[in-house]
């Protein structure tokens, strides 16, 4: 009988070390995951992509950045609404066979819509802070620029290196490079494309380029060091824009490509997000909804002129830097699995919208 309790009494002492065990385990990936972003997803399901370059350090511990948050993820939950597959409505993808000795997986071209109905838009509001964002709407951004010559926009980018398809296939390789430093199959281009659209309209613009996610933890530590930089070399700048891509897998290992013909060209969807501090947790974004009130004029700006191109705004309880100015901006453009081409397209397209947008500001 000692010997029967004995034996329990071990093995409820291993149950216990397990469970401890995997708590720890949980906790640490809840804090790593968010750091991750995209990739974190990718892992989860046992296909972690390879970056272009892997950077040295990747585990590093995170460090807190003056956004007062991890890193934005590229992958967003996948949306419960609004995916509607294009299918035969767009143009087929080559007939391309995939490489038998390496592992693959489809893409499929969708356009997200969903969330809720403002005036002649959409937005996803997860804030709950009741939030009107019809009147937001109706009030007067807090920029007004002047197009006199100097510098009032400036574009940037905390993953500089997220980077785009070379082509559509249909199909892509899970061990594919999701990151590059190559600008011109990054999101550079497609910051590059916002900055001729918006010079076009006589808009002062920089681009600033450094690549802020050599290392990914404390990208936006990084970034905000460009964004004052930035702001003590011109005085006079009024709008940033922080220029991204997004990332969508499915459980299965689809991955979708938001995609949107206009004029009769594919361009990769976009979607804006703005931030919000309802309840001053963030203790320094005092002026987040004048950031909303542009967000959402541009939002409804890319309606009117191209209608499917943007994504509903995403209205959430975040910061991301957008606590530099009043007229801060975040935008991700596409996924991965979108060509650069069409990214580029998307920018150019996202330029017109701010510039008529910013023009209309008295």
């Amino acid at each position: 009988m000692k010997k029967r309790f004995a034996r329990w009494g071990n093995n409820l002492l291993l149950l216990g070390c397990a469970a401890v065990c995997l708590w720890c385990v949980g906790t640490k990936f809840q804090a790593w995951a968010p750091e991750q972003g995209g990739d974190a997803l990718l892992f989860a399901a046992g296909m972690q992509a390879q970056p272009a370059s892997s950077p040295s350090g990747a585990g590093a511990s995170p460090s807190p950045s003056p956004g007062g948050e991890a890193p934005l993820e590229e992958a967003y939950p996948l949306p419960d609404d609004g995916v509607v597959s294009l299918g035969g409505g767009q143009e087929a993808a080559p007939a391309v066979t995939p490489d038998p000795s390496r592992s693959s997986a489809p893409v499929e071209e969708i356009q997200l819509e969903g969330g809720a109905q403002v005036a002649d838009f959409f937005v996803k509001d997860s804030t709950g802070s009741g939030t009107d964002l019809l009147a937001a709407l109706e009030e007067e951004p807090s920029v007004h620029l002047k197009r006199d010559g100097s510098v009032e926009i400036l574009i940037y980018h905390t993953h500089t290196s997220e980077a785009y398809s070379h082509s559509y296939t249909g199909f892509y390789y899970t061990d594919m490079a999701t990151r590059t430093e190559d600008p011109d199959q990054s999101v550079v281009a497609a910051g590059e494309a916002l900055k001729q659209a918006l010079e076009a309209q006589g808009f002062g613009v920089v681009h600033d380029t450094t690549v802020n996610d050599t290392l990914y933890n404390g990208s936006y530590d990084r970034s905000w060091e460009v964004l004052q930089k930035n702001l003590a070399e011109y005085p006079t700048l009024q709008v940033t824009i922080d220029v991204h891509r997004d990332s969508m897998t499915t459980d299965s290992g689809v991955k979708y490509k938001p995609t949107v013909t206009v004029n009769g060209r594919k361009a990769a969807q976009v979607m804006l997000i703005a931030g919000c501090d309802a309840n001053g947790g963030w203790g320094d974004f005092p002026r987040w909804e004048e950031n909303l009130r542009l967000a959402l004029r541009v939002q409804q700006k890319l309606q009117q002129l191209y209608p499917g191109l943007a994504r509903p705004l995403n209205f959430s309880n975040s910061k991301y830097n957008m606590n530099a100015t009043p007229g801060s901006m975040l935008v991700e453009v596409g996924t991965e699995v979108n060509t650069v081409s069409e990214a580029r397209y998307a920018g150019q397209l996202v330029g017109d919208a701010i510039g008529q947008v910013l023009k209309a500001c008295p």
